[in-house]
């Protein structure tokens, strides 16, 4: 399902990198991986606050660093996080003024993972973790104040990583019924969903 954030999916087309398979050759080896270049994301979230109706907003992912490595038959998430574009809402949607947010990051904590499958040219790992959202506010006055961290409840963040030839693949998936993140007087983010699709180097661990 392309659908946040983390949390994951708006489409950012680049051309792809190729990725350097493991010196071991397999992925049901320890390994470590992390992105590179973007091939396809997409963050999208139900935004409304105060009087305003609920506004269907879609963001794409630039520069995302997502980290992982496994051992010993064990996964750990090493980093995730994923800069978005800036939100606009428009006067109409939000009364009276419309709302501008900047600086919008969805991240993850470091944390053990669960290793669902691994083969050769492929492995998918799992991890149970909040998401948190850290995002700043443009007001009147054009100057940005910057909104408090908010956090999900826990959700399950999917990551499949897959190797065609010399090309590695790594998908992020991630997904937020209801209430996703919310400051009061400010804004609430709902019905979230994050796919994040990028190329990946992937090495022997250490």
């Amino acid at each position: 399902m392309k659908c946040l954030f983390l949390l994951g999916c708006i489409a950012a087309a680049a051309g792809c990198a190729e990725g350097h398979p493991a010196t071991n050759g397999s992925l049901a080896e320890p390994v470590a991986v992390a992105t590179s270049t973007v091939a396809d994301s997409n963050v999208s979230f139900t935004i409304e606050g105060g009087f305003a109706s609920a506004t269907q907003v879609a963001l794409n992912v630039h520069q995302p660093i997502v980290k992982l490595h496994t051992a010993d038959g064990r996964a750990w998430l090493d980093a995730v996080s994923l800069p978005l574009g800036d939100v606009n809402i428009s006067a109409d949607a939000l009364p009276p003024n419309g709302l501008a947010l900047k600086n919008l990051v969805v991240s993850a904590p470091a944390t053990h993972a669960e290793i669902v499958h691994d083969q050769v040219d492929a492995l998918e790992v799992r991890a149970m973790l909040p998401l948190s959202l850290d995002w700043s506010a443009v007001l009147a006055d054009g100057s940005v104040y910057k909104l408090g961290t908010v956090h999900t409840a826990p959700l399950n963040v999917d990551i499949q990583v897959s190797r065609v030839g010399a090309s590695t693949t790594a998908t992020v998936q991630a997904a937020c019924l209801g209430t996703c993140w919310s400051v009061d007087g400010v804004a609430k983010l709902s019905n979230g969903a994050v796919y994040l699709e990028a190329d990946a180097d992937v090495t022997a661990a250490e």
